[in-house]
């Protein structure tokens, strides 16, 4: 198993540095097909929700980590921050019967996710959240 972390400012310029690290840990480990894309777009979702999100009336210093596990059969990220507890596993699906024209802007973040991991589950620990995300290598 091969482990990475990086730290991510709360700032949405690091989207793409967090995205290219993600393909760097995922071809330096042989990771192959849409698993590092499907990935990569959960994890640009999540990390973007923290930093737009979760620091509201939180003092600093805002802290966001995101830890890498490659294993032979699947890849498992975790996104810990320090800001206001939200668990992303309990939000109800979003509304998806309206035509496009007449719905509000955003909230399927969550949704999308939920389709590209395999698992999603949420834990709040020692004043942090911790969000675990999988998807089996294909």
């Amino acid at each position: 198993m091969a482990e990475f972390r990086l730290d991510v400012a709360p700032d949405i310029a690091e989207i793409p540095r967090l995205l290219d690290w993600v393909e760097a840990c995922c071809g330096e480990c042989g990771v192959i097909g849409d698993t590092p894309s499907k990935l990569a777009l959960a994890l640009e979702e999540a990390v973007a929700n923290v930093i737009n999100h979760a620091f509201a009336g939180v003092p600093a210093p805002h802290r966001i980590a995101v830890a890498l596990a490659i294993e032979d059969d699947r890849v498992a990220a975790e996104i810990i921050d320090n800001g206001r507890p939200f668990d992303p596993s309990a939000a109800p699906e979003p509304d998806r019967t309206p035509p496009l024209e007449s719905r509000d802007i955003g909230g399927l973040g969550i949704h999308l996710i939920r389709r590209m991991m395999d698992r999603v589950e949420y834990r709040r620990a020692a004043g942090e959240n911790r969000l675990r995300l999988e998807k089996v290598r294909n």
